[in-house]
């Protein structure tokens, strides 16, 4: 890929403009998903961002901001509700190798994509479902999720199912572009943090809203 020395050390600098330190081998993953992603993206509609250096600020540090944000316990399970192009289910897990994860996406094309990224970058613990959180939800419920994150969807949209999923006191993070309003947190969460970011070279904000499960 044309420039990738820059790209990489962007990569690097970027995260570390987050108050988080990456490694080689994580900044050769990312190259090797954003590549992928590139090319992919000619046939799938992945992201509407094409340039790679906003690629890497607008979805691969985006995604890492939940990192700084709070806190993911060890060994977490982790729902990416909507991951499309495996944001931010994919840079979270690339960075934290511990993390179990479940990125939830209804279109088969993009599932296949985010197969393939995972058996590209042999990411272990990580698996797809393609359906959409309604259809996840649906008992049996397999396993009780720590965490979930959401950054494509509205959570309005998604609040009455995800709830279910949760184990006691797991939380919900969402990656806005506002503060989220009281009456919008519903019955089942509680407000535990809002932070806001300003995205590397002057390219937007945003807002991580950390809920938590009542009881």
């Amino acid at each position: 890929m044309e420039h990738e020395k820059e790209l990489r050390e962007l990569t690097i600098n970027s995260v570390g403009e987050l108050g988080l330190t990456i490694g080689e081998n994580h900044a050769e993953q990312f190259m090797r998903y954003l590549t992928h992603l590139i090319e992919w993206n000619k046939s799938i509609n992945l992201t509407t961002i094409i340039d790679p250096k906003e690629i890497i600020i607008k979805h691969f540090i985006d995604s890492l901001a939940a990192l700084t944000a709070t806190s993911f316990p060890q060994d977490c399970r982790v729902l990416d509700v909507g991951s499309g192009g495996g944001f931010p289910g994919i840079p979270l897990k690339i960075m934290r190798s511990d993390m179990r994860v479940v990125l939830v996406e209804p279109v088969q094309k993009k599932c296949s994509f985010l197969n393939s990224v995972i058996g590209l970058l042999k990411l272990h613990d990580v698996s797809t479902f393609t359906g959409t959180i309604e259809q996840y939800a649906r008992p049996p419920i397999s396993q009780v999720i720590d965490t979930i994150v959401l950054r494509a969807l509205k959570y309005e949209e998604i609040r009455k199912y995800i709830s279910a999923l949760l184990m006691s006191k797991g939380k919900l993070v969402l990656y806005r572009t506002e503060a989220i309003k009281e009456e919008e947190i519903g019955e089942d969460f509680h407000l535990v943090s809002e932070t806001a970011f300003l995205l590397p070279q002057g390219l937007g904000t945003r807002i991580i809203t950390v809920m938590e499960k009542n009881g």
